[in-house]
């Protein structure tokens, strides 16, 4: 009979400490199998700071899928933006990622040992699970690409030779049903298979107040079969096939803050917008977000025992990935956005080698050797919609016809009704790895620990297929603005001599003309100023106040800049990168049950590129580009053409690709275990190099890279077993955590977020040097508390997980107001009967804890900001029948 596991009562810790309560006074030693390094150990003496949550765990504390795993690992977070396959990865407050195809995770998932290069890949249901690993810190040495932070290491159930099986189904509110069902036995003597499969439906718990259809639903099944070939003691073969599904609508937003084009939008052009902040999870829109996913792949671990001290390990694997979405974009019930679609088609092939072995139990060492290939398309179009020229026409005052008569464009050239860009980009990612690792035996109780690796990343990107309908797109607001008044002074603006004078005599007034400002209030009107032949003027003084051509930027209105293809004569859209990642280590054994060790560690992720309409040429390049006749015509005027406005004003500093990212981390701790349970305290010190960091602004994302990032912490996994209460079982765990930016120049930016125009900064790009990282709590806990009684017809099973987080700032872009403490509670209550059969009632976020997961500025609406609001409570019934 399968009994509720006082592991699952655990959590995080309890497995972490490698201990099994019993119904008697005192806990008892259960040895707990670890692969976090690459082998077989039993996680008392890994001297690394890891979180191992059983597979009992996820099943009675109905952790459905990885997003959920957070709950009882406070060092890790996962958050989910936008759409279902855009999810973020965060280890100890470090990972990136999600909305941009090009920026690889810096928390590396491993699925049976089979790297997944997008989040989107990993977010199907746990089934069959038997651990999942949680790898705290750079593990770059073993892991190779993608594990600066860390890794999420998820391991499946393999297949038995004694027919088994368990089916299942869950009935929820929402009208949540999930099913699920496993079946698994030979096929021969030396042949096994199993078979489990799922699906998970449910309603959207966004209602949508306007005519699209609801957000926030569950509407995928996966499917997985494997085979295990054990034809002798020495060899063993297991083959691994996937698939899996995703259709859904998400994600739904709450406006917490609402700008001056909020009533625009609703008084003068009859659209609806999202409810206000209230949790009352509304949202306005004319459709739904709708992201489909289809993942597959096929891998094949061979595993021979060349002789008594010698193991050969082969991992090969063919994996596909699509995601489409097709994202309504600015949440309202207008089409300010038309089409906003992208495509994404990821395939990857990769194959690793290891060799390990020990030498007279004084050394044990491993060789390996990793290689992969991935080609990635992404198809992207954001067009504008019917409404986007008479609300920008509102916004500017009706300034679109005469710039457009200004410019030699005809009426109603700008913010046309489909109108937009579209483009195709490609990249090729080659990387190759050689690692090692050696633990040598100094003394009986001494061990220290030497890795080195050898990486290498060759990236080519092809930036093509760009159309442009939307010729606003590429002006130079900058110049046309300068230009128009130069020309009313009477200077040239052809002639530098003429320009460069003027700027000498005049450096305040040619200042603001080449600098973002906003002039514009509600309702269009220049605040403050009159206008005069074009210009914003000072009624007392007539003096220009700023270009008003650029309050189309500062509103957000220029999102789709000029985009140059590339290669190019001057981009050769390539990027090769290199590095040896390293790990020092001493563990020394105290006592029998204490282990205190101290680490040093060196991570590396590779350059990343920016694959989306935002991309930009590095300041350096524009020149020679202007120079090589790569750039569009920015404007009508034959005023110089430089790059557009948002390269001109060298927005956020965004660039085509951000450099290689670079962790090291130093960490002292110790592992003790004592009659009545565990500890575990980690203390570690971060510093994260070129940290990359892809940030949205409401009109775009900025690719950029921050100079140093630093972190503190001390990190606690305990697990008590109160001898006085039998089959009690009390874990509780926490991290707390102090990250700033050493050097953060030229961060994105705006108005009311970490450096504002009170700060005397402009929107665009600010300094975030000494200011603390957003987004991570000085302090996160997990308490769980478990209760198991046996009785005559099988065993009760108790339980309540308490998971809290400190307050916090969300992002760096949003205003400090803007914040999320964390206090939920989940709990469950089971039967267990002796014929196999159990029944679990359980509730997540039990207590209707209310905060935001993360938010943004509102698309194209300057000064309003949107939030995620978490997830309701949400309860059901599940009944699971095991044979």
């Amino acid at each position: 009979m399968k009994m509720f596991s006082k592991a699952a009562a655990l959590g995080t810790t309890a497995i972490l400490c490698g201990l099994v309560g019993t119904t008697g006074a005192l806990a008892q030693v259960e040895t707990i199998t670890v692969t976090s390094q690459k082998r077989e150990q039993t996680l008392q003496e890994v001297p690394i700071a890891v979180s191992v949550v059983q597979g009992e765990t996820l099943e009675d504390a109905q952790i459905i899928d990885a997003i959920d795993l957070q709950s009882v690992v406070p060092s890790l977070r996962v958050s989910q933006l936008e759409r279902s396959s855009n999810a973020t990865f965060i280890i100890r407050g470090q990972g990136n990622g999600a909305n941009n195809p090009g920026i690889e995770p810096s928390v590396a998932v491993y699925i049976d040992g089979v790297f997944r290069s997008r989040a989107g890949t990993a977010l199907s249901d746990l089934m069959g699970i038997e651990r999942v690993e949680v790898l705290r810190g750079p593990q770059s040495t073993l892991f190779g690409k993608n594990a600066t932070a860390g890794v999420v290491s998820i391991i499946t159930e393999e297949p038995q030779f004694q027919f088994g099986g368990q089916a299942e189904i869950t009935l929820g509110n929402y009208n949540s049903v999930i099913t699920r069902g496993s079946l698994t036995g030979p096929i021969s003597d030396n042949l096994a298979f199993s078979l489990s499969g799922s699906v998970n439906q449910r309603d959207g718990y966004y209602t949508n107040t306007g005519p699209g259809g609801d957000f926030n639903n569950r509407d995928r099944w996966a499917v997985r079969g494997q085979l295990l070939y054990v034809p002798n003691d020495v060899f063993s073969l297991r083959v691994i096939a996937d698939y899996d599904e995703i259709d859904e609508q998400c994600c739904g937003t709450d406006r917490l803050l609402d700008g001056a084009a909020g009533p625009v939008i609703r008084n003068f052009l009859g659209g609806q917008t999202s409810a206000g902040a209230g949790f009352n999870y509304e949202i306005a829109t004319d459709f739904a977000n709708q992201n489909t996913i289809e993942n597959s792949g096929i891998s094949a671990q061979a595993d021979w025992s060349l002789n008594d001290n010698l193991t050969l390990s082969s991992i090969t694997s063919l994996r596909g990935y699509e995601d489409f979405i097709d994202y309504e974009g600015d949440f309202t019930t207008l089409e300010l956005l038309g089409a906003n679609v992208r495509g994404l088609d990821v395939d990857t092939f990769s194959q690793e080698f290891r060799l390990t072995g020990d030498w007279n139990d004084r050394a044990y060492f491993l060789l390996g050797a990793y290689y992969s290939t991935e080609d990635m398309t992404v198809d992207d179009s954001r067009l504008y919609g019917a409404d986007t020229r008479a609300y920008v026409d509102i916004l500017t005052g009706g300034a679109l016809g005469g710039l457009e008569a200004a410019t030699g464009f005809a009426p109603g050239s700008f913010f046309a009704d489909g109108g937009g860009t579209t483009f195709t980009a490609e990249q090729t990612d080659e990387q190759f790895q050689i690692f090692s690792q050696l633990d040598f035996n100094l003394t009986d109780r001494l061990v220290l620990t030497a890795g080195l690796a050898y990486f290498q990343s060759e990236k080519e990107v092809n930036f093509t297929n760009v159309v442009r309908t939307n010729p606003f797109s590429d002006l130079n607001l900058v110049e046309i603005g300068l230009g128009s008044f130069l020309a009313s002074a009477g200077v040239d603006p052809n002639d530098p001599a003429q320009v460069g004078a003027f700027a000498a005599a005049q450096p305040a007034i040619f200042n603001q003309f080449v600098s973002a400002s906003s002039t514009f209030n509600a309702v269009g009107l220049a605040s403050g100023g009159v206008l005069v032949n074009g210009v914003v003027v000072d009624p007392n003084t007539g003096l220009p106040l700023a270009n008003p051509l650029l309050d189309f930027f500062a509103l957000g209105l220029q999102p789709l800049g000029a985009l140059t293809p590339f290669p190019n004569s001057v981009e050769d859209g390539r990027t090769s990168d290199s590095d040896t990642p390293y790990t020092v280590r001493l563990a020394f054994d105290a006592t029998d049950r204490t282990n205190v060790y101290a680490s040093f560690s060196r991570g590396f992720k590779a350059s990343s590129w920016n694959l989306t309409p935002d991309t930009r040429p590095a300041s350096g390049d524009v020149a020679a580009l202007r120079q090589a006749g790569e750039l569009a015509a920015d404007n009508a005027l034959g005023l110089p053409t430089i790059v557009n406005t948002a390269e001109a004003l060298g927005v956020a500093g965004n660039q085509r690709f951000a450099r290689p990212e670079v962790t090291e981390t130093f960490e002292i701790g110790f592992k003790t275990r004592f009659s009545f349970g565990s500890l575990d305290v980690a203390y570690f010190d971060q510093t994260v190099t070129d940290f990359q960091s892809s940030v949205f602004q409401g009109a775009g994302f900025a690719v950029i890279n921050a100079g140093e990032q630093s972190a503190t912490g001390l990190e606690f996994d305990s697990v008590f077993y109160p001898p006085s209460i039998d089959g009690l079982t009390i874990s509780l765990s926490g991290i707390w955590m102090d990250a700033q930016y050493d050097d953060f120049q030229g961060a994105p930016v705006v108005s009311g977020g970490t450096v504002d125009l009170a700060d005397g900064v402009q929107d665009g790009t600010g300094d975030l040097s000494g200011r603390t990282v957003a987004g991570i709590p000085d302090f996160a806990g997990s308490l769980g508390v478990q209760y198991d009684r046996e009785l005559s017809f099988g065993e009760l099973l108790l339980r309540a997980d308490w998971q809290y987080e400190s307050n916090v700032r969300l992002l760096e872009n949003l205003p400090e107001s803007i914040s999320r403490q964390v206090n939920t509670i989940n709990a469950s209550v089971g039967v267990n009967f002796n014929n196999g059969l159990e029944a679990l009632l359980w509730a997540r976020n039990l207590n209707e804890d209310e905060y935001y997961t993360s938010g943004f500025p509102t698309t194209l609406q300057s000064g309003s900001f949107s939030v995620y609001p978490n997830q309701p409570r949400t309860y059901g019934v599940t009944l699971r029948k095991s044979f």
